[in-house]
């Protein structure tokens, strides 16, 4: 596996308040945006941006808010939208016409809410492993994260135990990288340790998640996109969150979209070697608009 390598912090003042970022590559180049998954924040971005950030590309992924170093907001201020005015308040700050987006998971609805709000903006979309409506067994395994947000614990090893147990082992196919994410992901409390992940936030994104419709975002993939498909399930027996009559349908409405396969699970897809390959592959691919 490549070198994980830390990231430069970023801090940005939006509307909504401060975002916390991370990036990787020259300040120069052009701009690729990472946006997390529902329960993670820009750390979750540590081995994509390591490899890859260059000095023809710079990845900066974001905290959304509620996560990481990124101010929560009130009630009734989350879901995709709200998010996406804040991935396009930072891209402007960039003052770059255009950028590629890669999201994973939840970040792939907020990336394409992104493309719906602002057309032209994106240049290349990948999502990283969401399209459509998942397997409603892969719905209820992943939704088993989020009892470790909130509560206090008395050591990160208390946490990490947590977190390793509520996957069902699904972080074990990866585990030394979540260990490393899920150290950084604490802060000190009275009586221990808690999350950086806000609570409150995650449990409003995931209602306002459920009540969606993804689809509504395809006609807005006009640019090129990449699905990247994990194909382990979180658990034995439940099925993928991107199922193969999602990809069927995708294709057939977006002739610019294409789907790679790669043998990892939900949770460990973003950490994976084959993953990084084919996005570099896609992102760096001369003339793909034309040719797609």
């Amino acid at each position: 596996m490549a070198t994980v390598i830390e990231g430069t912090k970023l801090d940005f003042k939006v509307k909504s308040g401060r975002m916390g970022a991370l990036r990787w590559g020259s300040p120069a180049a052009p701009l690729v945006i990472g946006i997390p998954g529902l329960y993670s924040d820009e750390r979750a971005f540590e081995f994509l941006g390591s490899t890859l950030g260059s000095e023809s590309r710079q990845v900066v992924a974001l905290s959304l808010r509620g996560r990481g170093r990124s101010d929560a907001t009130a009630t009734g201020s989350y879901g995709w939208p709200a998010h996406a005015r804040d991935v396009l308040e930072i891209a402007n700050l960039f003052g770059q016409e255009q950028f590629d987006v890669i999201g994973w998971s939840f970040g792939t609805g907020v990336g394409g809410q992104l493309a719906a709000s602002a057309p032209g903006r994106i240049r290349r979309f990948v999502s990283i492993d969401a399209l459509g409506i998942p397997d409603p067994s892969h719905m209820a395994a992943a939704a088993a994260g989020a009892e470790r947000f909130g509560v206090v614990f008395a050591s990160p090893d208390d946490y990490v135990q947590r977190a390793f147990a509520g996957s069902g082992a699904a972080m074990l196919e990866c585990d030394q990288a979540w260990r490393t994410y899920l150290n950084g992901n604490l802060r000190r409390t009275n009586g221990g340790f808690i999350s950086l992940t806000n609570k409150a936030a995650v449990l409003e994104d995931a209602q306002y998640m459920m009540k969606q419709d993804p689809d509504a975002f395809w006609p807005a993939l006009t640019m090129p996109v990449l699905i990247v498909r994990a194909m382990r399930p979180l658990l034995p027996g439940i099925g993928l969150a991107v199922t193969q009559e999602a990809c069927d349908r995708l294709t057939k409405i977006a002739p610019n979209a294409r789907v790679v396969e790669v043998d990892a699970n939900h949770l460990c897809v973003v950490m994976a070697e084959a993953t990084v390959e084919a996005i570099a592959s896609f992102l760096d691919r001369p003339h793909l608009e034309a040719n797609a």
